[in-house]
């Protein structure tokens, strides 16, 4: 693992199911996020994840018991229902929840949201109130090759799809702080997002700039739940 510790590591070998995962804590949630598709050493003495998701790993039972002996705060099993029994195998090996796919990413985090406080904030609140765009996000996120620094821009032009969205407010959503005049970071990751989705979307998700305004990113409905499905 790096050497900062992570909010949420994600143990699995399905790229679909990580860059999902990914979207979730770290772009819509701006959290520390790191995926292996082998277990790590741990030894503990540098604290712990607050979320450990598993999924496809060998000798998962194993992996689960070793990992909570060794003192992991809280793991979380994806349960694909490809063996029977999975999810109480996942319990009895020491995990602490268990989600069965399908699920949504909203469904993912009022779960951790119960469990282990994710998003229990007034502002958490507000990211889940935004929740109906998060599976349109994810999918366009991966399928068009986003970076993360153009997926937390993505976001907050689909959570807002169909109005303008001004530089000031992209700059307050992803850093915290007022947009400098001059300052063209988000001009160049528009250029490459825009680029990217005419790709692969073509006229269905469309993002245009507004002179002396923002960024206005349209979406057809009709064929994003075509490919949602």
């Amino acid at each position: 693992m790096s050497a900062k510790l992570p909010f949420a590591l994600i143990l699995d070998s399905d790229p679909g199911m990580v860059l999902s995962l990914r979207h979730l804590f770290q772009t819509i949630c701006g959290l520390a996020t790191e995926n292996l598709s082998v277990v790590p050493e741990f030894s503990g003495e540098d604290g712990w994840p607050q979320v450990i998701v598993i999924g496809r790993v060998s000798r998962r039972a194993t992996v689960i018991a070793e990992l909570k002996e060794q003192g992991a705060p809280f793991i979380l099993v994806i349960d694909r229902g490809e063996v029977t029994g999975e999810g109480e195998e996942a319990f009895l090996a020491g995990a602490d929840d268990v989600i069965k796919t399908p699920f949504t990413l909203r469904v993912l985090a009022l779960r951790l949201r119960a469990r282990i406080g994710l998003l229990d904030t007034p502002e958490g609140r507000d990211v889940l109130a935004g929740a109906e765009h998060w599976e349109s996000g994810a999918y366009i996120a991966s399928h068009a090759g986003l970076t993360s620094a153009e997926a937390q821009v993505a976001h907050v032009l689909i959570s807002n799809s169909g109005e303008i969205v001004s530089r000031d407010a992209l700059s307050y959503a992803i850093d915290r702080r007022p947009w400098d005049y001059g300052d063209r970071k988000f001009d160049v990751h528009v250029a490459k997002i825009r680029k990217k989705l005419n790709a692969v979307f073509g006229e269905h998700v469309a993002v245009d700039t507004v002179r002396a305004a923002g960024y206005k990113l349209t979406i057809d409905p009709t064929a994003m739940q075509k490919l949602l499905r």
